[in-house]
């Protein structure tokens, strides 16, 4: 895809609106709630029950996880970021997603696996879904996960996400997040408020 072309996909996901919802509002969900712009910090926060959102510092610092109750980890960068060796050592399950940061990935390919994995992983303990910095990839996969076992829709899993952490997926996310909102209305495994 050469740069006139991405330019016309990233305006059209911008702008993307689905069935159920749409990017701007997904976007607008994301934004600080002060007027205030900051990065995030810290390396992990608790997004949902047992399931923490980080980055790739708390990633590679297995004594951590250990002493967190860590059992599994989901990493969203795997190829960039891979210590999963070092998780096999300790009886960390593991799985990796090589997922670009980029509006043109399809992240949605992953959805349900992801989920799956994290659904299993909140039964026998707790779980790390991590990429570079836990603000993209991320958090896209920790809220398919509430879409699909806890049966929220994109806005409230991206505010319930929101609430704990600063996060920002990208546009091209944030559409895949409502296309599968759509998908999973229309097949009856997913109620509208």
């Amino acid at each position: 895809m050469n740069y006139a072309q991405r330019r016309v996909y990233q305006e059209r996901c911008r702008e993307f609106v689905g069935n159920t919802c749409s990017v701007p509002e997904l976007r607008e969900r994301t934004r600080p709630t002060t007027r205030t712009w900051y990065c995030p910090h810290d390396t992990y926060d608790e997004v949902f029950t047992k399931i923490l959102l980080g980055n790739w510092s708390i990633a590679q610092d297995v004594s951590k996880l250990k002493s967190l109750g860590v059992t599994h980890v989901l990493n969203a960068a795997h190829g960039a970021i891979d210590v999963s060796k070092e998780y096999e050592k300790v009886g960390i399950e593991y799985l990796g997603v090589p997922a670009d940061d980029v509006p043109t990935y399809n992240l949605k390919q992953h959805f349900e696996p992801a989920a799956a994995f994290i659904n299993n992983a909140v039964k026998k303990g707790k779980v790390l879904v991590h990429c570079h910095v836990g603000y993209s990839r991320s958090p896209t996969l920790v809220a398919a996960y509430l879409m699909l076992y806890q049966e929220l829709t994109a806005q409230e899993s991206i505010t319930l996400i929101r609430g704990k952490r600063f996060i920002g997926p990208n546009d091209g996310f944030l559409r895949q997040l409502c296309e599968f909102n759509d998908q999973l209305v229309e097949e009856g495994r997913l109620e509208l408020p």
